[in-house]
């Protein structure tokens, strides 16, 4: 006997599947979820001839799927702190799973990111299984629904973080702090050990870069938590003369525990936006504050290499 499978059925299936205390089936006729335990009570009121074409054993979930679930999760996640947090507890054999989801709770945005790849991919898991049932049933497959992880991303991003005009007076502080992060986060990236006095260079180098332009002068975007924690920024400064309606990045990072989440998409793309909204029409960003993580970032909003940075032409770009 057919059936449809609504959003609603999805989860209730998605639900059980989980709950690994009992095998569980669906009855075709009504829609509904029976245990094992329930099954045998109406196998004694209903004909066994019958039975095989009402009732559906539920698509198969195991512990096992539910770790490699969360391994792929894991590898996966440009977070780095949160990456590492989650791989130890992975690798620990005991009580993985509870204390996967103590570490999640440490970092509520990869928590939000998780539970949106879950719920994707066990529904796929779920279509997968009514597939099959369709081409028991002589029906076409339906073709997966599986969304735009950016766009989904982004809707998570706009709802959990707070993207404001630059202030100077507010938010000074927390922009020198995170130069220094970026600095110390391109020594790490060198394949060589670093001496420190190279390392003292390159912070005095993108602090200057920081401080071309006067921070009064600066505009741009900054990110921050609905509690007002500091998540990252994007700043800008209008070019001299003669580089009309040109100007540069002066500052572009996200806090390190904030990778990973999209934050740094969302500052970017927000302010192309707004720049050419203004009328800009290039934009350059140097090597100084472009490390390799972000350069596939500035490639896919149309950046091009310019000698000793990325620049872009807004007027192609959108």
């Amino acid at each position: 006997m057919q059936f449809e499978l609504t959003d609603e059925l999805s989860d209730n299936i998605i639900f059980s599947m989980e709950d690994q205390s009992s095998i569980w089936y669906i009855d075709s006729r009504d829609s509904s979820i029976l245990s094992d335990e329930m099954m045998r009570e109406l196998e004694l009121e209903t004909d066994d001839s019958e039975s095989g074409d009402i009732f559906y054993n539920l698509p198969h979930w195991t512990s096992e799927d539910g770790y490699e679930l969360m391994a792929d999760f894991t590898n996966n996640l440009h977070s780095p702190l949160a990456r590492t947090d989650l791989r130890r507890v992975l690798n620990s054999g005991r009580g993985v799973f509870r204390n996967f989801k103590n570490v999640l709770k440490e970092y509520p945005e990869v928590e939000k990111k998780w539970f949106s790849f879950k719920n994707q991919k066990m529904k796929e898991r779920v279509a997968s299984w009514y597939n099959s049932l369709r081409e028991s049933w002589g029906m076409e497959r339906l073709e997966s629904e599986s969304g735009d992880d950016v766009q989904e991303t982004d809707e998570l991003l706009e709802n959990d973080f707070v993207f404001s005009d630059w202030n100077y007076s507010k938010d000074q502080e927390e922009l020198e702090r995170g130069i220094k992060e970026v600095s110390d986060d391109f020594c790490r990236q060198s394949s060589t050990t670093i001496d420190r006095n190279v390392e003292a260079a390159i912070a005095f180098l993108q602090d200057r870069h920081s401080k071309l332009s006067e921070s009064s002068g600066k505009s741009g975007l900054v990110c921050r938590t609905p509690d007002g924690e500091f998540s990252g920024c994007i700043l800008s400064a209008q070019c001299p003369l003669p580089a009309e309606n040109t100007v540069f990045i002066t500052d572009f990072f996200v806090v390190q525990r904030f990778r990973g989440l999209g934050i740094a998409r969302i500052l970017l793309s927000k302010w192309i936006e707004h720049l050419k909204a203004d009328g800009v029409r290039w934009i350059f960003i140097s090597d100084a504050m472009a490390p390799d993580v972000v350069k596939p970032l500035l490639e896919h909003f149309g950046f091009f290499r310019a000698v000793t940075g990325y620049a872009a032409d807004l007027s192609t770009i959108f």
